[in-house]
C-alpha cells in the first residue's frame, strides 16, 4: 500500500513531461525575446499538439508520448513508462477538465476490483476541501501548456545555431525566463499557477532552451522543472502535429474507482 501511494504521489507530480537533446553549431548571438514569445503564442493558438518526452531526476526517470488540447479545456491524454527507484511502472493518464484519471499496475496494491482499471482524482473537489485552486495548480505540471506559459517571461535570448529536431530544420535558442514576468503577462488560472510555482519552489528565474522551426512553431523545449526542496526534474519535450484533430474522453464510468473514496479521504 505504501509503495502504491508513493508511486501515485510521484505520478501526480511528474505525470506529464518532454524528450531529446541536440548540439549547437555556431557562436551564440543575442537576439530579441520576441522570437520566443511569438513562437510560444503561435504554438498555443494551434489548438492542439502532440508531445514526446523524457524526464529524469528526483528519483524518477522515464519517457512517453501524448496529445494535448491547448484550447480553453486544456485536456490531455498520454502514456508513459517511468522507473521509480529501479521499479518500472507503466502509466496511462487522462486530464479532463479538473479530473485526473490514472491507470497503472502500481495501483494493484490498492485492492481495486479487476474491472476497475482506472483511478480518479477530482482536483476541483480537492481544491474545495483544502481551500486551494487546484484547477490552476494542474497547470504547473510539465505539460506543453505550462511550459509554453513560462516563455511569456522570456528575457535575454541567445541564438545558438541551426539544428534538426527529427527531420525538421530549426533554430536553437537559449533563454532565461523570469517567472514573475510570465505571471504578470498571464491571466486567470495560468497566472495563479505560475505564482504558486514561485511560492512553493522559491524559483524565479528559469534557464530554458528552445528550438523554433521555420514556420514559427516551437519544436523542442528543454529545462529543469523546479520540484521543491531544492530538487529539479530535467525535462526535454519534442512537439509536433500542431493543430491536428484530437478527441480526448474520460474512461467509461464502470471502469473507474474514485481514489479519494477508496482511501476514505
Amino acid at each position: 500500500m505504501r509503495f502504491a501511494l508513493g508511486t501515485a504521489a510521484c505520478v501526480l507530480a511528474l505525470v506529464l513531461a518532454g524528450c531529446g537533446s541536440s548540439k549547437s553549431n555556431s557562436e551564440p548571438k543575442t537576439v530579441s525575446s520576441d522570437v520566443i514569445t511569438a513562437a510560444a503564442a503561435k504554438s498555443v493558438k494551434s489548438g492542439s499538439v502532440e508531445a514526446d518526452f523524457n524526464v529524469s531526476g528526483a528519483g524518477v526517470k522515464g519517457n512517453g508520448s501524448g496529445v494535448f488540447d491547448t484550447g480553453p479545456d486544456r485536456s490531455g491524454q498520454l502514456s508513459m513508462k517511468v522507473d521509480l527507484r529501479g521499479v518500472p511502472v507503466p502509466i496511462d493518464s487522462i486530464i479532463a477538465g479538473n479530473v485526473l484519471y490514472l491507470r497503472s499496475s502500481a495501483f494493484s496494491q490498492l485492492g481495486l476490483s479487476g474491472d476497475k482499471q482506472w483511478v480518479k482524482l477530482d482536483l476541483g473537489q480537492l481544491a474545495r476541501q483544502r481551500g486551494l485552486d487546484l484547477s490552476s495548480l494542474t497547470n504547473t505540471s510539465p505539460t506543453p501548456d505550462s511550459a509554453l506559459s513560462y516563455l511569456r517571461g522570456t528575457g535575454k535570448v541567445q541564438e545558438l545555431g541551426s539544428e534538426k529536431v527529427g527531420n525538421v530544420d530549426t533554430t536553437h535558442y537559449r533563454a532565461r525566463v523570469d517567472l514573475e514576468r510570465a505571471a504578470a503577462r498571464s491571466k486567470g488560472s495560468e497566472r495563479e499557477s505560475l505564482r504558486r510555482l514561485i511560492r512553493t519552489t522559491g524559483t524565479r528565474k528559469l534557464p530554458i532552451e528552445v528550438w523554433v522551426d521555420g514556420k514559427g512553431y516551437i519544436r523542442r523545449l528543454q529545462y529543469a522543472q523546479p520540484a521543491g526542496g531544492g530538487r529539479a526534474v530535467k525535462l526535454t519535450m519534442n512537439l509536433h502535429d500542431f493543430g491536428a484533430p484530437v478527441s480526448i474522453h474520460a474512461p467509461p464510468a464502470d471502469s473507474v474507482t474514485d481514489l479519494q473514496k477508496a482511501l476514505g479521504r
